[in-house]
């Protein structure tokens, strides 16, 4: 996973389970997102012992470069959400004076930010090393199913044209994506559904 949508993601159900736990879920809501950060410790164990090899290929830079800007994309993913859900919660009419309702936007922001690494990381390798066609097509259905949860919810009052924008850039995305990840693994001759 690329290093920018881990650093968020992690920090996101860190600081949402945590710090800032969801009101209106309750003890559900906080199990899911800390159940979330769990699995992203396991992502960040991978980073860390493989990841090393293509930022030395691709940027040549050092190892301990390398750990420092990790670690720096860490320490700024958890001030942007320890200061963006209480900076969006605080305006009303669009996330009704909840840090929560911030915390959503800035999830939705977040999963098209995983879009574009996704598709800049297969650009970049040229190849399907270390990713998988069932984790691309679970993440599109995840975003498939955000859209329901969004009007399900009522969540898009007062701000439904800017959220249908990112939404909508996700779920295409996240298509480019599955079908430049099912081609590559055609050109490498490999079974597109027997791996994961």
């Amino acid at each position: 996973m690329p290093l920018v949508p881990l650093a968020l993601n992690f920090a996101w159900e860190t600081v949402f389970s945590m710090v800032y736990p969801p009101a209106a879920t309750g003890l559900a809501g906080i199990i899911i997102n800390a159940v979330w950060m769990v699995c992203d410790v396991g992502i960040i164990f991978t980073y860390f012992k493989y990841g090393y090899k293509y930022y030395e290929l691709y940027y040549g830079i050092s190892k301990s470069q390398w750990i420092g800007y990790s670690v720096f994309a860490f320490v700024l993913a958890f001030g942007i959400m320890l200061t963006g859900g209480p900076f969006l919660g605080q305006f009303h009419p669009y996330f009704k004076g909840d840090i929560f309702q911030g915390a959503i936007f800035i999830a939705y922001v977040q999963n098209l930010i995983i879009s574009i690494c996704f598709l800049l990381m297969i650009w970049q390798r040229r190849s399907s090393e270390g990713q998988s066609l069932t984790i691309s097509v679970f993440k599109c259905i995840g975003t498939g199913l955000t859209v329901g949860i969004y009007y399900l919810f009522d969540l898009h009052k007062g701000k439904a044209d800017l959220m249908n924008i990112i939404i909508g850039a996700t779920f295409l995305l996240d298509l480019i994506y599955i079908r430049t990840l099912y081609r590559q693994l055609e050109r490498e001759g490999k079974s597109a559904w027997t791996r994961f």
